[in-house]
């Protein structure tokens, strides 16, 4: 399996640059896949950028305080059949991703969205700890939101 890697400090600021980054590499698989180059509004790449940067953000935000620069992100890109695999990995600490709930949207709380964004719009979403890394896999087929 054929993999593109980023790597950056755990900051905002990095982090957006990130995104943008997530979006033209998913942007070039999805032409390179599906033939066709995709338009400025595409669900496909939409729903990719929006959980690629949920997963980042909560990645700098659960860093451990004053050391976010100092830890760093990485961001990796595979192919697997007709889905595009996009891996965050950070090295903070482990959390139960099976009981995470969704939001109270009756209550309208500030924050908590991030995995629920993330679950609604890829088509699979899962998580395991490895060798000191969290590392969360992002999985959207091709050929969705032309």
């Amino acid at each position: 399996m054929h993999m593109i890697e980023l790597t950056t400090p755990a900051s905002l600021e990095k982090v957006q640059l990130g995104v943008i980054a997530v979006r033209n590499i998913a942007a070039a698989y999805y032409q390179i896949v599906t033939g066709k180059v995709p338009g400025e509004e595409n669900v496909f790449l939409d729903s990719v950028e929006l959980a690629a940067g949920e997963a980042c953000t909560n990645a700098v935000k659960y860093s451990p305080a004053g050391k976010a620069e100092a830890h760093r992100l990485q961001v990796c890109f595979a192919l697997e059949e007709d889905y595009l695999v996009v891996m965050i990995k950070d090295q903070n600490a482990a959390f139960d991703f099976a009981t995470v709930m969704p939001p109270d949207f009756a209550e309208t709380p500030e924050s908590g969205y991030g995995i629920y964004l993330m679950k609604e719009t890829m088509d699979e979403v899962s998580y395991q700890r490895k060798d000191g890394w969290n590392i969360l896999k992002l999985k959207k087929r091709f050929g969705t939101g032309e």
